[in-house]
């Protein structure tokens, strides 16, 4: 987490002078490995911190893995969950087996055949705790998935079989509504036990990646493009037109915008929220808009002060004029958050923190007198920092929300850091505050609540309240979904006493799409694989 050197003199000049000759020049040696209207350029927002599917993290890794990977479940065009490398599967009347049968003749990418039991060595690879995969907690559902991951009980306890070269069979230890989702995600994707084992972390580069999904990886370029060619080996390859697609990370989202603007992009989905308006009514068929299943929050370390205390925390949520960022900074798409559950999620009605419904000046006076409450005020100011992930889009909100948090006598330092950074950061507990955005894998609450439960791999600010996780074991062992929901709902109603983090938007999907590229679906799961995607020029 650091800021943007600045006055770097000539010899850093000279190099911006280089590299930016380099990437004008390496578009078009990217592409040029098939027609044009055989490759898409698509534009992402950073560098995938990894192509393991075990180990990424973030939106943008994860659309580049949809294109290499196809777990035993996937997504189709609109992301609702289809067969993917399993044909078909049954669940027990229980809801605590499900037995998948394997498509005949399922091939890696090099064409050497892909079984059961590859499933079911990855899935024990997930939760391996030397793995440190990001989401093993999606495994929880499974038995003994969660003692593994605490390394209290060894891999091969894992509740997964496989019994035959075409049978896998997954145990839990409690129903699992989400479960079929949690398979599409990218942490049901098979990896290959034999790169695994015989190159370790470098087994996913160019040459040495097995995948069994739509693509295959042709090439990375580390900050330039990775470019990926269709595998002939996946079960539908005869329904995927692209040859060839090529990701440029794109930092800024100004540069995206003019990258696309020009050409060099067929579809992005990071670009300026000011620019929004001005993109509907010039470009109003490119321009893509859709609710998300995410949430922006604030993460706080909650093991030392000013953030051990309830009462700070309930104080900096209150200041927050969330109304105002969405309007000022945000625009079409995007909704204030006063519940880390967005109004997205199907059949679930959030609860709605009591606070949005006062007025802000009422809010300002309970936040005063809160953080008073907890021995703070104008001699002993609450100070911290705050990371964020450096985009210019994201400074300004970052700064209005200082200045928001001044008017109660508080102090918030912004600190700019890239993604994989403040990933590293969010990890390793190495902050006082972050601002953190979650993507579910998944159309469920729980993809959200989970995120405070004790032990959970994405609770990042350690809040542990047993009183909650009981709520959500309860909820989540409810066969009847409507009462499950409900439930839930009354599992987070819990949290705004204890505000573990801070909800300050969801997030709408903003893309821009060329109009010949066809088969483009926008969806709240912000999920577009480009098996399904074609250009006709």
């Amino acid at each position: 987490m650091f800021s943007r050197r600045a006055g770097a003199g000539a010899g850093a000049a000279s190099a911006a002078t280089i590299l930016a000759v380099f990437l004008a020049f390496a578009m078009p040696v990217a592409a040029e490995a098939a027609p044009a209207a055989k490759t898409l350029n698509r534009g992402t927002a950073a560098e995938p911190n990894s192509l393991d599917p075990h180990i990424a993290q973030g939106n943008t890794a994860g659309a580049v893995l949809y294109d290499l990977n196809v777990g035993l479940t996937t997504l189709d065009a609109r992301s609702r969950v289809i067969p993917g490398a399993a044909e078909s599967w049954t669940i027990s009347p229980d809801g605590l087996t499900y037995t998948f049968k394997l498509r005949p003749g399922l091939k890696w990418s090099d064409g050497s055949p892909l079984t059961s039991e590859d499933f079911a060595w990855s899935a024990r690879r997930l939760v391996t705790p030397a793995t440190a995969a990001r989401f093993a907690s999606f495994y929880y559902p499974v038995k003994n998935a969660r003692a593994i991951v605490r390394g209290q009980l060894p891999p091969d306890s894992l509740g997964v079989e496989a019994p035959d070269p075409r049978t896998v069979i997954y145990r839990l230890e409690a129903p699992a509504a989400y479960f079929l989702e949690n398979l599409a995600s990218n942490v049901g994707a098979p990896v290959p036990r034999q790169q695994v084992e015989k190159f370790g972390r470098q087994w996913t580069r160019p040459g040495q990646m097995l995948t069994n999904g739509p693509y295959r990886l042709a090439e990375v370029v580390p900050q330039s493009y990775i470019a990926l060619e269709k595998n002939p080996n996946f079960y539908a390859a005869g329904e995927v037109e692209l040859e060839r697609v090529v990701y440029y990370p794109t930092q800024n989202a100004d540069t995206s915008l003019r990258r696309y603007l020009a050409g060099e992009l067929d579809l992005v989905f990071n670009f300026p929220g000011a620019e929004v308006e001005k993109l509907l009514r010039e470009r109003p068929k490119e321009v893509k808009i859709s609710p998300s299943l995410s949430v922006n929050y604030l993460v706080m370390n909650l093991s030392k002060p000013p953030f051990s205390d309830a009462r700070v925390r309930r104080a900096l949520s209150l200041a927050l004029d969330r109304e105002g960022i969405v309007n000022k900074f945000l625009g079409a798409g995007y909704r204030p958050a006063w519940s880390i559950t967005p109004p997205t999620v199907a059949g679930y009605q959030a609860p709605v923190a009591p606070a949005s419904k006062q007025q802000a000046g009422a809010r300002l006076a309970e936040a005063r007198k809160l953080l008073a409450e907890a021995g703070y005020g104008p001699g002993k100011p609450v100070q911290f920092e705050i990371r964020y992930e450096s985009q210019e889009e994201n400074r300004r909100i970052v700064v209005a929300m200082a200045a928001m948090w001044r008017a109660i006598g508080v102090e918030a330092r912004p600190v700019a850091s890239d993604l994989n950074g403040l990933n590293k950061d969010a990890r390793t507990g190495s902050f006082e505050m972050l601002r953190y955005t979650w993507f579910a894998p998944n159309d469920d609450p729980y993809s959200f609540l989970g995120l405070m439960e004790t032990g959970t791999t994405g609770n990042y600010s350690k809040f542990s309240n047993p009183a909650y996780d009981a709520a959500l074991r309860k909820a989540n062992a409810t066969l009847d979904n409507k009462v499950r929901l409900k439930l839930l709902a009354d599992a987070e109603a819990m949290l705004f006493r204890d505000e573990p983090v801070i909800p300050v938007f969801y997030y709408g999907r903003r893309y821009l799409v060329k109009p010949y590229v066809k088969g483009f679906e926008p969806n709240q799961r912000a999920v577009n694989p480009s098996r399904y995607l074609s250009v006709r020029r």
